[in-house]
């Protein structure tokens, strides 16, 4: 209405183009609102809405304010229920959301826009719209019919019923707070303008609603395009979520954090309501090693919805291990909107079960390799020195007079020798050579590159050992020697050409029956003795 209202119009304006680019920016897919079908409508709506309050503002004829007026309304009724359908998605309240609420929802506002688009028929509306011309400048003077009143009443009731459940989830969803709050302001200032204009408290009775609307739509752009508001829905925000005994994160497409329950801050002590908004990868990092899944690693397998990895974790001066499980959050129309990350301690999980496999693997008192496992390492082993055309030998040993040992000194001093064999014999042996108890106090090691002779020094070493560091017992030392046999491979193994149709596992049977007659030659030679296979052993014709 002139000059005096000029920098009144531009902020009005602006909150206009503001509401444009929000609605450009979530329609675009670069913000991942959720709510985005509503939020992009509420964002037109609410332009509409200023900018025809700013053209009204600025009339000066009273048809030109009465048709201002209607032009505000295709979008201003509409704009609380919807903002009430935005908060009820975003809190993950879409159950209520139902086809005949939603008609109910908008029915008011319908008629609202029927009625004042034809007040001049009935006045049902508006009673009258005058203009008035004072000092000051011009004014509109309305006097309000029912309608206004119903409309009044229930535009308050959807911005106090958005208020409300904002209010209740500050406190059942703290890592939420910072974005409720956003919210909540953005309820509260239009609501507080509304009351004031309603109370003829405002400057020169004008409308206050648009301007706080370029507070409002500058609020929400900064949260939208720098915390990620809307980006996500809380969804299973309740009990169940904030109980869980696992961590949870909720990504947004970017990687940016939304939501975390309290098991997760247990896990990342650096999460506090400061971080959402802002990538987890920095926090992540301190803690593994290993990288978190990235929408960028799904490319091109995104109907593979859920990623299951075990990673080792640091907290502190401890270390776990964690089950990662990562998976896709769809919206309403099945798009991917963000990514749930569920962090489940594994750590006992995972002892027991290396327990099992040390149990599979390894005898139980010595740790080193049981009968099984060193039979199908050898397997492998033979049949690539074969193919190879290398030299492989096996030595098979046991204690003398072991059952002496146990009879005059009881079984702890039996196990005391076996674990002092197992000593002595591993410092002379090199990384590749496999070492394992055969059984009782026998035990067998495959040499793979060694040839008889070299083999047979492999055995001195281990049998001088023990001959020159006797056991310290409580009783004393205790001198314990070994008897040995020895074989090697024999050079026509090389010569078939069928080495891959073979059954290694007979193959290695024969070779080690071979070490065995070998070992009793040396138990009947006296003990503590060395004997070696008079032939290499070679294949069946």
């Amino acid at each position: 209405m002139g000059t005096p209202y000029s920098a009144t119009i531009t902020f009005i304006v602006t909150a206009g183009v503001l509401n444009i680019i929000l609605g450009l920016y979530a329609l675009s897919g670069r913000s991942r609102v959720i709510t985005v079908k509503s939020f992009v409508v509420f964002c037109m709506l609410s332009a509409i809405y200023t900018f025809g309050a700013a053209l009204e503002l600025s009339s000066n004829t009273i048809q030109e304010i009465r048709f201002w007026i209607k032009f505000e309304y295709w979008g201003m009724p509409f704009l609380p229920p919807l903002n009430l359908i935005i908060i009820l998605s975003y809190l993950g309240m879409e159950r209520y959301l139902k086809r005949k609420l939603l008609i109910a929802m908008f029915a008011i506002p319908f008629v609202t826009l029927l009625l004042v688009l034809t007040n001049e028929w009935h006045h049902f509306y508006y009673r009258n719209i005058v203009l008035n011309i004072g000092a000051a400048g011009q004014r509109v003077d309305i006097l309000i019919g029912p309608w206004y009143i119903i409309q009044g009443a229930y535009t308050f009731a959807c911005m106090i019923g958005g208020a409300i459940l904002l209010v209740r989830s500050l406190r059942r969803m703290p890592s939420y707070r910072f974005k409720l709050v956003i919210m909540l302001t953005g309820l509260v200032l239009p609501l507080i303008g509304d009351f004031l204009y309603l109370c003829g408290l405002t400057p020169n009775g004008m409308d206050p609603i648009p301007v706080i609307m370029t507070v409002t739509s500058t609020l929400y752009l900064w949260a939208l395009t720098a915390k990620g508001l809307f980006h996500v829905v809380p969804i299973a925000r309740d009990s169940l979520f904030t109980s869980m005994r696992d961590g949870v994160l909720i990504l947004d497409l970017d990687n940016r954090l939304i939501d975390y329950n309290p098991a997760s801050a247990a896990m990342l002590p650096e999460l506090h309501p400061s971080v959402i908004g802002e990538p987890l990868e920095a926090l992540w990092q301190h803690h593994s090693s290993q990288p978190i899944y990235t929408m960028e690693e799904r490319t091109g397998m995104e109907a593979e919805d859920a990623d299951i990895q075990e990673i080792r974790w640091r907290l502190g001066d401890q270390s776990y291990n964690y089950q990662i499980r990562s998976s896709a959050i769809r919206n309403q129309g099945g798009h991917e909107a963000g990514r749930l990350i569920v962090l489940i301690d594994v750590t006992e999980k995972t002892r027991l079960q290396e327990e099992l496999r040390q149990l599979a693997y390894y005898d139980g008192l010595m740790r080193i390799y049981n009968r099984s496992h060193f039979m199908n390492l050898s397997y492998s082993l033979l049949s690539q020195a074969v193919r190879d055309h290398q030299p492989m030998s096996f030595l098979l040993y046991d204690i003398d007079h072991f059952k002496r040992i146990n009879d005059d000194f009881g079984h702890d001093f039996g196990d005391q020798a076996l674990l002092h064999v197992v000593e002595l014999s591993r410092s002379s042996l090199r990384s590749e050579d496999v070492f394992a108890r055969y059984g009782g106090e026998e035990f067998v090691i495959a040499l793979p590159g060694l040839t008889l002779l070299e083999a047979e020094d492999a055995a001195e070493r281990i049998r001088s050992a023990l001959l020159s560091k006797p056991m310290i017992t409580s009783l004393g030392p205790v001198r314990v020697t070994a008897s040995f046999g020895v074989v090697s491979v024999g050079s026509s193994y090389f010569d078939k050409s069928d080495a891959r149709q073979w059954e290694w596992d007979i193959e290695l049977k024969r070779i080690l029956r071979s070490a065995d007659q070998s070992l009793y030659e040396a138990k009947r030679s006296g003990r503590n003795t060395i004997r070696v296979s008079e032939e290499e052993v070679s294949p069946d014709a």
